[in-house]
């Protein structure tokens, strides 16, 4: 393949990583836009075809431990608050009072529940720009890259025939 070519199908594969940035412009511009491009793109060559389902796999599985993460903080939070009864919830009412003087084991497992759970989610979305970064530079220089803690929805064409040899 020539040099005009690569480079070619190197900025494609470049740009199907930067677009998942798109999140930032309206709701799912993460998938939308790096799937339009590289389903326009993905039977020009393997390289882009590969770059594609990578930087989609990484955005789908970013996003499911996110939803994962959201209501499991959220799941616990609700569940304290359920779990405190009719006087934490007469006491959220009276606006004078803290609600959780009788019971600051609730509002510990709040706090805790929800720092941790944003912690955590704020680690996966640091994780999600610097992979990605660094995803488009590998691109960019021609060479594959393999995105972290990634479930494989959408398999690669080597994975597909492994599984075929078995």
């Amino acid at each position: 393949m020539d040099s005009t070519n690569q480079n070619n199908h190197n900025n494609i594969a470049t740009g199907i990583h930067l677009l998942t940035f798109g999140k930032w412009l309206f709701p799912l511009g993460n998938f939308v836009l790096p799937i339009l491009l590289w389903m326009i793109n993905s039977k020009k060559s393997e390289f882009i075809d590969r770059h594609g389902k990578q930087a989609i796999n990484f955005q789908i599985s970013i996003t499911l431990y996110t939803i994962v993460l959201a209501f499991i903080g959220g799941g616990v939070i609700i569940g304290s608050m359920i779990s405190g009864g009719p006087s934490l919830w007469e006491a959220m009412d009276n606006s004078t009072n803290f609600p959780f003087w009788n019971d600051m084991g609730i509002f510990s497992t709040v706090i805790a529940s929800g720092i941790i759970c944003g912690t955590a989610i704020l680690i996966l979305g640091i994780i999600d720009l610097v992979c990605t970064i660094k995803a488009a530079i590998k691109a960019h220089d021609g060479e594959d890259y393999d995105y972290p803690i990634t479930i494989h929805f959408i398999p690669h064409h080597e994975e597909v025939e492994g599984s075929n040899k078995k």
